[in-house]
């Protein structure tokens, strides 16, 4: 009965919240301000400072939602949307000091690359920012949101591949402002703009994903068709009812390039609904897929290497290094992780598939290398530099869990009338 309520179909109850959630759930920001610029280029320890929160209300809408009968399925394209709450956090007027991340980024992720592509890179970031720091300073949401300006205007020859890589849209986080300016910043092209298409089930199991952006295996990992390039679980936005715990609440991440379940940690209560407890644990030691060469180049225990996904040299982690590599917390200083502040919590109730409350956290870390070729970066230290972390939440009010106790406890004693009704008839019957 809660299975065949549960579905996708136009019309249905869960289809029109599932196209657009009604109300907004809390996004917040925050940054490693680093203080110690000059040390740091000397090949320095790192010295952060968090700052936050910067707190924005997500909107999360689906369009282009297209039905396709044959297949009892749905196309559609995600959008998320963020709206600065200064009453809630931060201004976004604090000055920030963080990694170049044009001039970083790139050369760092050429590194890997021929002597010679390496080569023309450095020369061209070179030519284009003619640094004097590997570092920026600004306000937040110019760096997060707003953007930093890149000007392209009687570049020389040398900084000319580059500007053509930003005018073809190849740099992520780069829009243009014209023909030859641009803005940089590291979240601002996700507002509002297309994070992907998907294609997924209506019904039987609910929400399971078909397809992510056309395709029905990714191919940003080593090993075709292994465990890292499928595509498992639902698009985050809906569960199905009557999950088994051991079943794992898996979902597609397009922001990790990976599907993601989070491990499950046992029984507890959520306004006096029974529901249970999952936390996200970020190790996968056991998928060689993830590894850049196995056994020999592999991501750290608690983190994941996110160059084969966003091109970026980026280290994703729970916050602080939470549950992760104790080496990487001696890298730097400034962290203390707590699981209070910094675990990724899911409180799920398995009968209708509801997320009573969520905690998403998650953190993008550097993976900074020296640069012979760019002298401000040819002395700095190889390690993982936090640069950010996010926290999207949800908790279920007083008004929406009533409800759905009610619902479920009306299901759940008429599945049991029924129940003791068939036994009688069994009974009689022998």
């Amino acid at each position: 009965m809660v299975k065949k309520s549960v579905t996708l179909k136009p019309g249905s109850e869960t289809r029109q919240i599932w196209e657009k959630l009604p109300f907004p759930m809390t996004f917040k920001v925050y940054v490693f301000n680093v203080t110690n610029v000059q040390e740091i280029q000397n090949g320095g320890k790192p010295a952060l400072q968090e700052v936050g929160p910067f707190v924005f209300e997500e909107w999360k809408d689906k369009y282009n939602v297209q039905d396709i009968e044959d297949e009892n399925a749905v196309s559609f394209n995600m959008r998320n949307t963020f709206k600065l709450r200064i009453d809630l956090g931060l201004s976004g007027k604090e000055i920030i000091t963080l990694p170049q991340p044009l001039l970083q980024f790139m050369a760092i992720a050429t590194l890997g690359q021929s002597a010679e592509v390496h080569a023309a890179v450095a020369l061209g970031l070179n030519a284009l920012f003619k640094p004097q720091t590997a570092f920026i300073t600004s306000t937040f949401m110019e760096l997060f949101y707003e953007g930093f300006d890149i000007n392209c205007a009687q570049v020389e020859p040398a900084a000319e591949a580059i500007c053509q890589q930003l005018q073809a849209g190849a740099v992520a986080g780069a829009v243009p402002v014209n023909a030859t300016h641009y803005k940089f910043s590291l979240l601002g092209a996700s507002n509002h703009s297309n994070a992907g298409h998907f294609k997924v089930q209506r019904s039987k199991p609910v929400g399971r994903v078909l397809q992510f952006n056309g395709l029905q295996q990714l191919h940003n990992w080593p090993e075709v068709n292994a465990s890292c390039n499928s595509l498992r679980g639902t698009d985050g936005t809906i569960f199905a009812p009557l999950m088994r715990p051991q079943q794992g609440l898996w979902s597609y991440s397009a922001q990790l390039c990976r599907s993601l379940s989070p491990k499950w940690m046992g029984k507890t209560k959520y306004a006096e609904l029974p529901a249970q407890r999952y936390e996200l644990d970020l190790d996968a030691s056991e998928l060689s897929c993830f590894c850049t060469t196995y056994p020999t180049d592999c991501p750290a225990q608690g983190t994941m290497d996110l160059l084969r996904c966003s091109g970026a040299p980026l280290i994703a982690s729970l916050p602080h290094f939470y549950q992760a590599d104790q080496q990487l917390l001696q890298q730097v200083s400034g962290l203390a992780p707590t699981a209070s502040k910094h675990a990724s919590v899911i409180i799920f109730e398995q009968y209708s598939g509801t997320v009573l409350s969520v905690y998403n956290r998650l953190q993008f870390s550097l993976k900074v290398a020296p640069v012979e070729q760019v002298p401000v970066m040819s002395k700095l230290r190889p390690l993982a530099m936090p640069i950010f972390w996010i926290e999207e939440s949800l908790q279920l009010d007083e008004s929406i869990t009533k409800v759905l106790h009610k619902k479920i406890f009306a299901q759940v004693e008429q599945h049991s009338f029924y129940m003791h009704i068939f036994k009688l008839i069994f009974l009689v019957a022998c």
